[in-house]
C-alpha cells in the first residue's frame, strides 16, 4: 500500500475515535415544568406546584395546606380522570373526566355516557352547543334545546325549570363546564369542571401519561 493510502487509513481510524466520542446516546433533555398563571400563584401563596399522575393521565396543579382546607388534586384512574379533595371541610369533587369515542366520531357519540351521568329534567333532550366567547374556541357546554333552552335562557327558574336542567354536569347559573377533544387525542374527550373561582389545576397541561 501506497504512503498515501496508508496516511487516509489513519486519518479514517483517528475520525472515528474522536475525543468524547463514547459510542453512547446522548440523553433526552429533561421535561420544563409548566409555569402557572400569575393569578394562580397570587391566589395560592405557599402552595407546592407540581405534576399529579395518574395511570393513563397526567395533570399540574397546586397543593394547599390547611390555609386552603388541605386541597389537593388527585388522580382517579376509575374514572378516568381527577377530583379535588379536602380535608376542612371534607370535599371529592370531579374536576376532569376523560370519556372514548371514536377518533373520527363527532363530539354527539359520547351523549349517551354524558347523559347517564348527568341526570336534570332536561337531559333527555340536552346537546352539546358551541361556547361563543374568544378564547374560548373548541369548547361546548351540555345545555337544554327548544323550549326549555329560551325558558333557560330567560333565567325564569322554577320546578319546572330547574337553575341546571341538564344535570350536574350540564349548565347552571354558576360555574363553567365544559367538554372539549384532547389535543392530539381524538379519541378522547374530556369533561373540565372549572367551578366559579380559580382552579388549583391547569386543564391547559392534560396530558396522556407515556406508557413506556
Amino acid at each position: 500500500m501506497g504512503r498515501l493510502g496508508i496516511v487516509a487509513m489513519l486519518a479514517g481510524a483517528l475520525a472515528a475515535c474522536s475525543p468524547g466520542d463514547t459510542g453512547k446516546v446522548a440523553p433526552e433533555p429533561a421535561a420544563v415544568a409548566p409555569t402557572p398563571s400569575d393569578s394562580a400563584i397570587q391566589t395560592f401563596a405557599g402552595c407546592t406546584w407540581g405534576e399529579v399522575k395518574g395511570a393513563a393521565w397526567s395533570m399540574w396543579s397546586f397543593a394547599c395546606g390547611p390555609q386552603f382546607g388541605d386541597i389537593r388534586l388527585v388522580a382517579d384512574d376509575a374514572l378516568p380522570g381527577f377530583v379535588i379533595e379536602g380535608a376542612t371541610p371534607a370535599e371529592r369533587r370531579v374536576v376532569v373526566q376523560i370519556f372514548d369515542k371514536p377518533a373520527d366520531a363527532g363530539l354527539d357519540a359520547i351523549l349517551p355516557a354524558v347523559r347517564a351521568l348527568s341526570p336534570g329534567l332536561g337531559t333527555s333532550s340536552c346537546m352539546f352547543e358551541p361556547l361563543a366567547e374568544a378564547g374560548k374556541e373548541g369548547l361546548f357546554a351540555f345545555a337544554p334545546t327548544g323550549v326549555l333552552k329560551q325558558q333557560y335562557d330567560a333565567e325564569n327558574f322554577s320546578d319546572t325549570v330547574p337553575a341546571m336542567p341538564c344535570g350536574p354536569l350540564g349548565v347552571g347559573p354558576a360555574g363553567e363546564r365544559v367538554f372539549k377533544v384532547v389535543d392530539g387525542h381524538p379519541g378522547k374527550v374530556a369533561y373540565i369542571d372549572y367551578g366559579s373561582e380559580i382552579q388549583i389545576f391547569d386543564a391547559g397541561t392534560l396530558k396522556a401519561v407515556d406508557a413506556h
